[in-house]
């Protein structure tokens, strides 16, 4: 299988390659079921000649590089700390300047805008067969203290340049393709990380803690999201919740934070493998004793309960 694939810029736009490959891949691997997912996605005949690649026939994708870097630097001034950091922290002022801010390059770029009671905002594309479910891409905007400005921020302006991209050459998807805006995925003002994409993916026992959730200053989620404009009904988290099959797939462009495809000079590359990290509570119960006169076979100590734990 080979395809040849053509940017403006060397910028790793992965989800503007993920769609447009699809129809250019040769037709001499229509027994691979690998191309058989692609040409699912891709929605072009791959039993046509017309449809095999050749350099004739492909087409230049022109990615506005200086428009998506302009994007990102603007966004980043929403931030209660100053330039070069970023600190955008869920449902304040900044945050919320910030979705309006997205939301706008959505509209601009021809998505149909929705949002959740909890903050997750959707930019959808059409595709000629809607009623297939859709491919997604997206990440998140929020920003832990004096972080930078890519984290997560080139999902979510990367992807709307990539649709953009898409359009302008003439593309037209098979599937709708939809941006997710994913609310609160840095863990910093209530603890919990992941916080909008746990929801939709159903965690009911989220949507329940969420109830008794307060902040640093004891204001509660809801108190919290009421003053972004959200979650008006406690009761209706629920309707976060996506119904099973509700995309195909779902791809992210996103920085690496590390330091291997910079020291080994490559532009992207596929994860395979993230870091899970999980937290646990465990509560120790002991006797303490008097360090002089209680032998060590008599003592439950938490301390050295605590260290043969670890």
């Amino acid at each position: 299988m080979s395809w040849k694939f053509f940017v403006s810029h060397s910028l790793p736009l992965f989800f503007l390659f993920f769609f447009y490959s699809f129809p250019l891949i040769s037709t001499q691997h229509n027994d691979d079921p690998t191309f058989k997912t692609m040409h699912d996605f891709s929605g072009y005949p791959v039993d046509e000649s017309s449809h095999t690649f050749t350099p004739s026939n492909s087409i230049s994708l022109s990615v506005d590089i200086q428009a998506l870097q302009k994007q990102i630097d603007e966004l980043s001034t929403f931030s209660d700390t100053p330039a070069p950091s970023v600190t955008r922290i869920l449902y304040t002022e900044n945050d919320v300047l910030a979705r309006r801010y997205v939301k706008n390059l959505m509209g601009l770029a021809g998505l149909s805008v929705t949002e959740d009671v909890v903050g997750n905002i959707f930019g959808r594309w059409d595709g000629y067969e809607p009623e297939l479910t859709a491919v997604a891409t997206g990440s998140h905007i929020d920003a832990i203290p004096y972080s930078g400005k890519y984290d997560g921020v080139v999902g979510v302006l990367g992807a709307i340049e990539a649709i953009n991209a898409l359009k302008r050459s003439g593309f037209k998807p098979k599937r709708s393709l939809e941006i997710i805006l994913f609310t609160s995925e840095e863990p910093t003002r209530f603890g919990i990380g992941c916080l909008g994409s746990r929801l939709l993916a159903g965690s009911e026992a989220l949507a329940e803690a969420l109830k008794t959730t307060v902040d640093g200053q004891n204001i509660s989620f809801f108190e919290a999201a009421r003053s972004a404009g959200y979650s008006r009904d406690e009761d209706d988290l629920s309707s976060v919740f996506l119904k099973n099959d509700s995309y195909s797939a779902f791809v992210e462009l996103h920085i690496e934070q590390a330091p291997i495809l910079e020291e080994e000079g490559i532009s992207i590359g596929v994860v395979t493998n993230i870091a899970a990290p999980a937290s646990i509570k465990v509560d120790f119960e002991g006797n303490g004793g008097h360090a002089g006169g209680v032998l060590m076979p008599d003592r439950l100590i938490l301390p050295i309960v605590t260290i043969f734990f670890l």
